[in-house]
């Protein structure tokens, strides 16, 4: 999320608390529901356990959590998602395979201008019509990463601005409303 370069750096070390929330990638946001110490593979680790959407539970051990799971978005994030669901944008012809490969390295990241991009190119891409009139479709592939991307864009918005998912939901259609 930062620079033209790519992805935003988050900081090295997240707070790992229980109750702080969260962010793993495509898996979702949530709270760090707690922090124990197990026996893995014979040797005493702390692990950290993530509540997820969904009822899903996630461990991780102490030094996965730090290198994979970020804070939630903050305002400056929020801005530049908001921009990014109501920035104009043209159809990329790329071809399906490509469009694909780009959209799940964008869903598998987490990063939520990065998952605002998504849902704005599909949007766009299914309200498009073609030189020859026909109704631009997303293919099955492709809804389904719009789908996730929306899913987890929507939970991550929700916890950040404390309001129910459906608000969050809606709040992202009156953004890629100001595109159209």
């Amino acid at each position: 999320m930062g620079g033209p370069g790519g992805p935003r750096r988050y900081p090295a070390s997240v707070r790992l608390a229980v109750g702080d929330l969260v962010v793993y990638g495509s898996h979702g946001s949530g709270p760090v529901a707690a922090r124990e110490t197990r026996l893995v593979l014979g040797k005493r680790q702390e692990v950290v356990v993530l509540a997820l959407a969904g009822g899903l539970r996630v461990e991780l051990s102490l030094k996965q959590a730090r290198e994979v799971l970020r804070p939630l978005a903050d305002s400056t994030d929020m801005s530049r998602v908001q921009e990014t669901l109501g920035a104009g944008h043209f159809v990329n012809n790329d071809s399906w395979l490509k469009r694909q490969r780009d959209s799940r390295a964008k869903l598998s990241g987490g990063d939520p201008v990065g998952l605002a991009e998504i849902i704005r190119d599909a949007a766009s891409r299914d309200r498009t019509v073609s030189a020859k009139g026909a109704k631009l479709r997303l293919s099955p592939g492709e809804r389904e990463v719009f789908v996730k991307a929306r899913q987890l864009l929507a939970a991550e918005i929700a916890l950040v601005q404390d309001i129910e998912l459906a608000e969050a939901d809606t709040w992202i259609d009156e953004q890629l409303m100001r595109a159209s």
